[in-house]
């Protein structure tokens, strides 16, 4: 360390003068090896983004994915018990999301069951997530007491951005 009242203001200016010119080069060294080698070179501070942020390089998630986390969440009830943790919208969301990346259809009799609750309480998740706008109900053409239950665009959305995000994270869905 430096005494300051010791030292005259042209010492401390020449002093300061240096150590910025010390970080004018390493700076100009850091980018001359980037643009040499034409890969960015690995931030010094972290970036926040690289963490949580999803890379947009990553694969469409797939159903085996989803169908997996739906998996991970009934094995969780078998040793815990299904009333601890219910959460019936979320898996209403995983179900749907899995079928549309299967191309396949789920009725709403089908859409309760994967809920895990008791059919009226799931007839009240249905219920609110479609006026919410999560899901829409489409008729059956070949028998007009059923319906299937779809996604709608703004949910199919977020569950793609959801999933990427979590793979990007190095995490599991939920």
């Amino acid at each position: 360390m430096f005494d300051v009242t010791r030292e005259s203001d042209s010492t401390r200016l020449e002093r300061l003068n240096t150590e910025v010119a010390r970080i004018a080069e390493a700076l100009a060294r850091l980018t001359r090896a980037e643009i040499e080698e034409d890969a960015p070179a690995a931030p010094i501070v972290g970036d926040r983004t690289n963490h949580y942020g999803a890379p947009p390089s990553l694969a469409e998630p797939s159903a085996a994915d989803v169908r997996r986390a739906i998996r991970a969440r009934r094995l969780r009830d078998q040793f815990f018990g299904t009333a601890l943790f219910e959460d019936p919208g979320w898996d209403m969301l995983l179900d749907l999301y899995a079928a549309e990346l299967e191309r396949g259809r789920v009725s709403v009799s089908s859409l309760c069951i994967a809920a895990a609750v008791a059919p009226t309480t799931a007839l009240r998740w249905i219920a609110r997530m479609t006026d919410t706008g999560l899901f829409e109900r489409r008729p059956d053409m070949h028998d007009r007491r059923r319906a299937f239950m779809v996604l709608s665009d703004r949910a199919s959305e977020a569950m793609r951005g959801y999933i990427v995000a979590t793979r990007g994270a190095d995490l599991r869905i939920p």
